[in-house]
């Protein structure tokens, strides 16, 4: 089976070169656990291609990294912790010298995918990501954009994990009703007491928990299933949602089959979650960032005056410039508490048009 997976991997390394543009590789994994890894599709943008693995053990990943390493200009890794702890019983289980390396007196799965890439990928550039950063912010954007206002409406979310708790927040802030169930009760009262506070203190709506799911979805307008891979929303929660609502499909698997037919027989909308827009977006954030970091972040003295960058912190009189090297956009004079200035004395005045003829920058936001 593996070979299988390596070979295929090998086989899109050359498909994302032929397109000739900047390659991305993503190493992932998901809190629900399978038995095989499986390469996701490749993804073509004007600017770049990306394909990725997702990986439910540590074991693969050198061997994923010697095939990948220099054949992609990126590699970006999954930083959230998801693979849970294991304990390997016998040492002919792993062959990866990573484990054996360890201080553990036994061999020990650690989940901590980034650690190890940072480590041993050399030649391509490497970043970590949050896909379920990215999932929820793609949810987001598709609900926002497909009912244009948010507020008001009674949004249900059957499945507040990690994705279903940070959709739930972004969702109440925008002043939705949000109702939530989680098996747990213990853990979805926390949760909802812990969303309740961190929300901004002028938002009227809330987010509300019920043990009953059933309770939860009556009358929703948008349900959202966000459970690793259980089958949340079966008929008779459809039958009690709003008319004219939309299901959501965000954990992957979480509608039964009957409650498929029976919606798809009603004419009520399923979406399955899509990440392509917050995927592409975030690698242009990436490439942004990149290019940020190497012309514009940071201080540099021009011997008659200092010019700050890129977010970097500017002292009292620092010209703030759109990049350090080779400015052409003055942003303003620092105050040296973080804002700029907005009446400037005489010293300000005589570096700013100095720096304005050395460079011959004419735009003064």
């Amino acid at each position: 089976m593996l070979d299988n997976f390596y070979e295929n991997l090998k086989k899109n390394i050359f498909e994302v070169k032929e397109y000739n543009k900047i390659s991305i590789f993503t190493i992932s994994t998901t809190s629900k656990q399978e038995d095989e890894p499986y390469l996701t599709p490749i993804r073509y943008s004007k600017d770049f291609s990306a394909f990725g693995c997702v990986i439910f053990n540590q074991s693969i990943i050198l061997n994923i990294i010697e095939i990948m390493d220099g054949q992609v200009d990126i590699i970006l890794v999954d930083g959230e912790k998801k693979i849970p702890l294991t304990i390997y019983r016998d040492i002919d289980e792993v062959n990866n010298v990573f484990y054996k390396t360890r201080k553990t007196i036994g061999l020990v799965e650690t989940g901590n995918l980034s650690k190890i890439c940072f480590m041993y990928v050399k030649k391509s550039k490497i970043y970590e990501y949050k896909p379920n950063d990215l999932t929820v912010n793609a949810t987001w954007m598709f609900l926002s954009h497909r009912f244009k206002e948010l507020s008001g409406k009674k949004i249900t979310v059957l499945g507040v994990g990690n994705i279903g708790s940070k959709l739930s927040l972004k969702l109440v802030e925008c002043g939705a009703q949000v109702h939530i169930h989680r098996t747990n009760s213990f853990v979805g009262h926390l949760i909802e007491q812990g969303l309740n506070c961190i929300k901004p203190q002028n938002t009227v709506s809330k987010i509300e928990f019920h043990q009953n799911p059933l309770q939860a979805s009556f009358m929703s307008e948008i349900v959202i299933g966000a459970s690793n891979g259980v089958q949340v929303i079966n008929v008779d929660i459809v039958k009690s949602l709003s008319r004219n609502c939309l299901i959501v499909d965000l954990g992957k698997n979480n509608i039964t089959p009957d409650a498929i037919d029976y919606a798809t027989s009603q004419g009520i909308e399923i979406y399955r979650s899509d990440i392509t827009s917050a995927f592409e977006g975030y690698i242009y954030e990436i490439l942004k960032m990149e290019n940020i970091l190497c012309s514009s972040y940071g201080k540099k003295d021009l011997g008659f005056c200092t010019v700050v960058g890129g977010g970097y912190f500017g002292s009292d009189g620092d010209i703030v410039v759109d990049k350090i090297i080779s400015p052409e956009v003055v942003i303003g004079v620092a105050a040296g508490d973080g804002s700029i200035k907005k009446n400037l004395n005489e010293e300000d005045k005589k570096r700013l048009e100095r720096l304005m003829k050395e460079f011959n920058i004419e735009t003064v936001w």
